[in-house]
């Protein structure tokens, strides 16, 4: 189990005219039925915590948990220690990393899964909202789990929004019927992410101010923060409620910690030529970075990751395809009907390879995807 705390350096205790946002990042990488995640949960949480420390405005206090509990009573018991002491006018911040999956019978035909690897008990979106409703103020749910749209009723005809309340948003990273997807590197257990809570990363850290903020206004609501998401991350669709909410969720500082990601990445629309396909996306390398491009094609509704093909990036720095030098980059990227798998529809995802290991990293993805004819080819987010 690991446990933190973090806070703004310099912020003492607060007054009792000041809101606090309180935050429980919980991350479950082990299970009783379900394949271990590797460690792809517990760096989802640490993710997420830099971006709440980072992007998070006002006072805040985050509380990071990793694999556990294993019971809802004891989800429950966590959820009371860490939101003592909430009172009306401060907001609480729940984001979940886990296993989501199919419960017949549950309110909402969807479970997300609580377990410490010997314990395991299915949360049901009905359970999770009695559990919440306890906490006094606005409340805010984050959720990577596959079908976590069952939580707000994404992504299905029959779906109920469970959290349909003025107190509440919610983002999610799949509709209740799709799977969200996480990646983990073979020869390193402890490298990996979830997909959603990487292009998260992306979207606050790497954005160009325009795209993450077209306003201007120095804020990120929860609405233009899924329509950059929806431009930037392809594996799964990015729901959130309200849908129109325009409050402000993050603040933008001027002075962003992005790291070797690249910056202002835009995909153009898809252009069809013939039996062909064509991809435009443009992008800022700030360092030298290695890039490769992975496109994964579709097979009976889902991403064929196992036969994935890998082409370098066309740029070449001495012997090493792939080495992209700094500045602004133009790329295209031609595909032929065939390549995009028995559904006619395929994820070309960005990876670039980071650091001496080379680990690799997710930048973007974006789906493209053939339609009938007379119709226009599209590249859906």
């Amino acid at each position: 189990m690991l446990c933190a705390v973090l806070c703004m350096p310099g912020i003492t205790a607060s007054s009792p005219q000041e809101s606090v946002t309180r935050c429980l990042v919980i991350g479950f990488d082990r299970f009783v039925t379900m394949p271990s995640t590797g460690h792809a949960s517990a760096n989802n949480t640490e993710t997420m915590a830099a971006l709440l420390e980072d992007f998070l405005p006002g006072e805040k206090q985050i509380t990071i948990h990793v694999d556990g509990p294993g019971t809802i009573s004891g989800l429950e018991e966590l959820i009371r220690e860490t939101f003592e002491g909430a009172r009306e006018e401060d907001t609480a911040l729940v984001y979940l990393s886990t296993h989501g999956v199919n419960a017949l019978g549950a309110p909402g035909g969807t479970a997300l899964l609580i377990s410490d690897g010997e314990q395991e008990e299915r949360l049901t979106p009905k359970r999770l909202r009695e559990i919440l409703d306890r906490i006094p103020g606005k409340k805010i749910l984050m959720a990577d789990a596959c079908r976590s749209g069952a939580l707000i009723g994404r992504g299905t005809k029959y779906g109920k929004d469970f959290f349909d309340d003025e107190r509440y948003r919610a983002l999610v990273s799949a509709g209740a019927e799709e799977d969200s997807w996480f990646w983990s590197a073979e020869e390193d257990e402890y490298t990996g992410t979830g997909y959603f809570t990487g292009a998260l990363d992306n979207a606050l850290r790497a954005s160009d101010p325009e795209q993450i903020d077209p306003d201007g206004n120095g804020t990120v609501s929860l609405k233009e923060l899924t329509d950059r998401l929806r431009e930037i991350h392809g594996a799964s669709t990015v729901y959130s409620r309200p849908e129109e909410d325009d409050e402000p969720l993050f603040i933008l500082p001027e002075d962003r910690k992005a790291g070797a990601k690249l910056r202002g990445l835009q995909f153009d629309p898809v252009e069809r030529d013939g039996e062909s396909l064509t991809l435009k996306f443009r992008f800022r390398a700030e360092e030298q970075v290695r890039l490769t491009y992975q496109l994964v094609p579709s097979r009976n509704g889902k991403w064929d990751f196992e036969h994935a093909v890998k082409m370098p990036d066309r740029e070449r720095t001495g012997l090493i395809r792939g080495l992209v030098s700094p500045g602004e980059k133009e790329r295209t990227i031609r595909l032929s009907k065939e390549s995009l798998g028995e559904d006619g529809k395929a994820l070309l995802q960005i990876i670039s390879l980071q650091g001496e290991e080379q680990r690799p990293a997710a930048e973007a993805g974006q789906v493209i995807e053939i339609v009938p004819a007379g119709q226009e080819i599209s590249a859906e987010e």
